[in-house]
């Protein structure tokens, strides 16, 4: 074989690695691509049971909303939450459900007692089309309002799953005390609670999130949540970093 034979040789061999490459490459890019999608307002409403229609009662409910989360995995990515998104309080759990969607890919989800208490959570992320559900236990249950002045410490635990790491958090309790807020038109008495908690096991985290409740409901007039964490991985330390505010549109159910 001639020097021009080899050299075209050659260029084939480059030209195919090359071309290999680049085909992975896209395939990583589209399969792992990732996404930011506003959940849908008729799909969420699509199976809720409705209550009576005033505030408080099942049904859904809409907020106007600021905020985003960012993780430094894969290179990095930022999810900017929609001017809209939605909360529904539901039968279900320990005794009513109370979930905010802020995108199709980020969730969480309360489980209330009768009384009022908190006996678990989950959490859902998604990233680069790999989805996280954390689902928490409290045991015992924690109380979930107080009067004025009132503080008080309750734990969760972390089941482990098929993504997620065993693990635990302890929390810290206090009631501001009563706030008024502007719900559209109307001036509404509300619960300012405030809850600071620190993550171990499998990731360390801390947030804090400022709660305005209507007296008496689990319904969220307003929210203000600050988070970060550093989760261990096969690639590394990952850090995620969270903050948003909700504030309630109308008082009152739609579904």
């Amino acid at each position: 074989m001639d020097m021009t034979g080899r050299a075209r040789k050659a260029w084939l061999i480059a030209g195919g690695v090359v071309l290999t490459l680049a085909v992975v490459a896209a395939v990583v890019v589209f399969v792992f691509r990732d996404r930011a999608t506003p959940a849908d307002r008729e799909e969420v409403a699509a199976t809720l049971v409705t209550g009576g229609g005033q505030p408080g009662d099942y049904g859904l409910y809409e907020y106007a909303t600021t905020g985003y989360e960012t993780t430094d995995a894969l290179g990095g990515s930022r999810h900017d939450y929609p001017g809209r998104t939605y909360l529904t309080i539901q039968p279900g759990g320990c005794g009513i459900l109370v979930r905010w969607e802020a995108l199709q890919q980020r969730w969480d989800e309360w489980d209330y007692c009768p009384d009022g208490s908190l006996a678990g959570r989950r959490n859902y992320h998604e990233w680069f089309t790999i989805g996280n559900l954390e689902v928490w236990a409290c045991a015992p249950p924690i109380p979930g309002s107080g009067d004025p002045g009132d503080a008080w410490e309750g734990a969760c635990t972390r089941a482990q799953g098929a993504n997620v790491e065993a693990g635990a958090d302890n929390t810290a309790y206090e009631v501001i005390g009563y706030e008024t807020l502007t719900v559209g038109e109307e001036n509404v008495e509300t619960l300012h609670l405030r809850t600071t908690a620190a993550g171990v096991g499998g990731s360390e985290s801390t947030d804090t999130t400022d709660t305005w409740v209507l007296p008496g409901t689990r319904l969220i007039v307003r929210q203000v949540a600050t988070g970060s964490s550093v989760s261990q991985s096969r690639i590394g330390p990952v850090r995620y970093h969270e903050e948003y505010e909700i504030n309630l549109v109308s008082l009152y159910p739609s579904g």
